[in-house]
């Protein structure tokens, strides 16, 4: 469930981003203050399609704000013309806060931000749902996943990346981004990929969650425990099967 670069994925999406990447540059000219790439794929907890029909590639695009800043919208406009513009044949909305360009092997999330220079301090800053602006700092989390996933054997990031193939398959009980900052709070000391799994599992949070999602959590919750009753009898085919039945998409 990785996208390694040198696949046919990860090779398609680097030449994208390149395309995409002159594409802003020559549209934007000088309006352009910064391009970062962030999100999950930064992080190595992007899934390829074939697990989950939203994975995209998030793009922060910066944009100069001269003497004055102008509204989001105002930016997601000029992002959807240049979508229009250069990707026709493409499916292209709009999608809270980005332009999403829908490509066959990805599709690329477009967010507007802009550096804002404060009095006391700067910041970066992204639209937020009440159509203003909202401080961001893309790196710090993907900092604190690397620190844990470094910390706990490289047991971390793979665990995030199953758990949001079980999150798509059951049509996103969790936000993807709050699924892994949930797990990137749990401790996994001690723990092997398969006994952290199933803590991860045992320890989701569900008390925000409507009613229909947090069942999906307990039938969840439900087949770990006979995932460890099969492992504890050393019946590991039986242990697989179940493990086909949370994530039943080219698992072997």
């Amino acid at each position: 469930m990785l996208i390694k670069s040198n696949s046919i994925t990860g090779i398609n999406i680097s030449r994208s981003l390149q395309i995409l990447d002159k594409n802003l540059k020559e549209h934007f000219t000088n309006d352009l203050q910064f391009l970062n790439v962030f999100g999950s794929y930064t992080r190595g907890t992007i899934l390829p399609r074939q697990f989950d029909k939203n994975s995209d590639i998030d793009i922060l695009i910066g944009f100069h704000t001269g003497k004055s800043k102008l509204r989001p919208e105002s930016y997601r406009d000029r992002l959807l013309k240049f979508a229009f513009k250069y990707y026709p044949t493409a499916k292209v909305m709009k999608d809270h806060p980005s332009i999403v360009i829908e490509l066959n092997h990805i599709n690329f999330d477009l967010v507007p931000g802009i550096f804002d220079t404060g009095i006391f301090y700067n910041s970066f800053e992204i639209p937020d749902k009440d159509g203003g602006w909202m401080e961001t700092e893309p790196e710090k989390f993907n900092k604190k996943l690397t620190d844990a996933n470094t910390s706990h054997n490289s047991i971390v990031k793979p665990i995030i990346r199953f758990l949001k193939a079980w999150n798509a398959h059951e049509s996103y009980p969790y936000y993807s981004y709050d699924l892994e900052s949930a797990i990137v709070e749990m401790n996994f000391s001690g723990d092997t990929f398969a006994s952290g799994f199933l803590y991860a599992i045992e320890n989701l949070p569900t008390y925000e969650l409507p009613n229909v999602s947090s069942k999906k959590v307990d039938v969840l919750r439900n087949n770990a425990k006979w995932i460890r009753e099969y492992v504890e009898r050393e019946d590991l085919a039986k242990a697989k099967d179940v493990v086909r039945r949370i994530i039943p998409v080219g698992i072997d």
